[in-house]
C-alpha cells in the first residue's frame, strides 16, 4: 500500500512540479506558467465532456475516449517538445517590453 502511495505521489508530481516534469527545460517562467494553466484548463474540458459524454451516450462512447486520447497525445507532444527544445520556447513567444508601457507620473504638472 505504501508503494502504491509513493508512486502516486511521484506521478503527480511529474506531472505537476515544474521542478520535476519536461517544462523545466524552458528557461521563462512565464512560458512555464502559461503552459500549465493551459494544459490545466484543457484537461478540464476534456474530463467535463468525457463525464457528459459518458452519462449521455454510455461507457462505450468513442468520441469521450478519442478526446482523452487526443489531451494525452497533446500534452506528451508539449512535454517532448519542452524537453527537446526548451531554449526555444522563449524565442517563440515574445516578452512584452515593460518600458514601452511606462508611466510616469509628475506631481509638479498634476498638482
Amino acid at each position: 500500500m505504501k508503494k502504491i502511495g509513493f508512486w502516486i505521489y511521484d506521478l503527480y508530481n511529474f506531472f505537476f512540479s515544474l521542478k520535476m516534469n519536461p517544462l523545466r527545460h524552458i528557461p521563462n517562467a512565464f512560458t512555464q506558467y502559461i503552459l500549465m494553466f493551459y494544459l490545466s484548463v484543457m484537461w478540464t474540458a476534456v474530463f467535463t465532456l468525457w463525464i457528459g459524454q459518458t452519462i449521455f451516450f454510455g461507457i462505450g462512447s468513442v468520441a469521450a475516449h478519442l478526446l482523452v486520447v487526443s489531451a494525452f497525445f497533446i500534452t506528451a507532444l508539449i512535454f517532448q517538445d519542452a524537453e527537446k527544445n526548451g531554449y526555444l520556447w522563449v524565442k517563440r513567444i515574445p516578452t512584452p517590453d515593460p518600458s514601452r508601457n511606462k508611466c510616469i507620473w509628475d506631481l509638479e504638472k498634476e498638482g
